[in-house]
C-alpha cells in the first residue's frame, strides 16, 4: 500500500527541512512493514477549486496517489483554516486518520471539555472566564489557590501554567487582556494529590496499546516529557482503560493520547491529544507504537476494499 503521512509546520516562519521525529519513525515503520511511505509537507498542498470539482494539487502537479493518509497536526493558530485541507481529502474519498472535525475537538481545550462532559466523562472542575469582574467567583469554584489557568489550545505543556496568589492571578489577567489574541481563559482545579504526576494512554483504534506514567522534576508542576518530565510504564485500572476509551471516542479520533489524573475521586481526564508524541512513549515502554499505528491504517484500507 502507498501510505501518507500529512506533516504539519508548527509555525510559518520554520524554514527547517528537517522531519519531524515522530513523521521519521513513521515513515519508517511504514516501510519495514512492506509498504511505501509518502511524507507530505500540508504547506506544499493547494486547494483547486475548478467551476463544478475540487482536487488537491501537491506543489503545482496532481497529487500523488495514497491509499490512506495519516496527519500529524501540530498546529496551535488557525487549526481550522490548515487542517480543513483534511476535510478536502474525506470530501474526495481518501481515507484520512482523524477527521476534520475529530481534530477541531481535540484541538480546543473548550470544546474538548464540552465533548468530554456531554458524554458524562470525569474532567477537572474547570471554569472558563473572559472577564475580570468574574475572575475571583471563578477561582472560589474551583476551590481557591493554587489554581491551573490554560488558554484554549496548547499542547507539550505550553499554554499552562500554575498560578498560588490572588495578586499574581489578577496581574496575568490583565496582561492576557492586553493580547490581541486573548479570547478566554480556562481556571481549573489543583489536583494535589496527583503530586506532580500524570498518565498519558495511548489509544488505537478503540484499545490502549501503550500506558505511561509522568512524573514532574524539580520545581516544574508539568510533567510533560517536553517540559522535562520522567516517564514509566505502568498498567492502567479497568476504571482508566474504560474511560481512555471513552474520552477517545467522544471526540471520534482514530487514534489518541488520553491524559489522566489520578484523584481521590476518581480518574479526570485532563486533556485529549490528537497529534500524540511517538518517541517519547515509544522509549519508556518499549513498544514500537508508529508500527502499531501503520498496522491500524492498513487494516482500515483492508475493511474499506473488501
Amino acid at each position: 500500500m502507498k501510505i501518507g503521512i500529512l506533516h504539519f509546520k508548527p509555525a510559518p516562519t520554520l524554514r527547517s527541512r528537517r522531519l519531524p521525529s515522530d513523521v521519521k519513525m513513521l515513515r519508517n515503520a511504514v516501510k519495514e512493514l512492506g509498504h511505501t511511505p509518502k511524507v507530505i509537507a500540508e504547506d506544499k498542498c493547494q486547494l483547486y477549486y475548478t467551476r463544478h470539482h475540487a482536487k488537491v494539487l501537491y506543489a503545482g502537479k496532481p497529487f500523488p496517489k495514497v491509499d490512506i493518509i495519516i496527519p500529524r497536526v501540530s498546529l496551535l493558530n488557525n487549526v481550522g483554516l490548515h487542517a480543513s485541507i483534511l476535510a478536502q481529502f474525506q470530501l474526495q474519498g481518501i481515507p484520512v486518520l482523524q477527521s476534520y472535525k475529530s481534530v477541531l475537538r481535540a484541538k480546543n481545550k473548550l470544546r474538548t471539555l464540552q465533548f468530554l462532559s456531554k458524554n458524562s466523562i470525569p474532567v477537572p472542575i474547570t471554569i472558563v472566564v473572559k472577564r475580570f469582574e468574574f475572575l475571583d467567583v471563578a477561582i472560589r469554584k474551583v476551590g481557591g489557590f493554587p489554581i491551573i489557568i490554560k488558554t484554549p489550545f496548547g499542547s507539550l505543556g505550553k499554554g499552562v501554567a500554575i498560578v498560588e496568589s490572588k495578586r499574581a492571578m489578577h496581574s496575568a489577567f490583565d496582561l492576557l487582556l492586553t493580547s490581541p489574541d486573548f479570547s478566554s481563559l480556562l481556571i481549573q482545579e489543583y489536583v494535589e494529590e496527583a503530586a506532580g504526576k500524570d498518565l498519558r494512554a495511548f489509544v488505537i483504534g478503540g484499545k490502549v496499546v501503550a500506558a505511561m506514567q509522568r512524573n514532574a522534576q524539580g520545581d516544574e508542576f508539568r510533567s510533560n516529557l517536553a517540559q522535562g518530565g520522567v516517564g514509566n510504564s505502568i498498567k492502567l485500572t479497568d476504571e482508566e482503560e474504560r474511560i481512555s476509551l471513552a474520552a477517545a471516542e467522544a471526540l471520534k479520533l482514530d487514534f489518541a493520547g488520553v491524559d489522566l489524573l489520578r484523584t481521590n475521586k476518581g480518574p479526570v481526564v485532563m486533556e485529549v491529544n490528537c497529534n500524540p508524541g511517538l518517541e517519547g512513549i515509544t522509549e519508556v515502554t518499549g513498544k514500537d507504537i508508529a508500527k502499531k499505528l501503520i498496522k491500524y491504517a492498513v487494516s482500515i484500507v483492508e475493511k474499506r476494499n473488501k
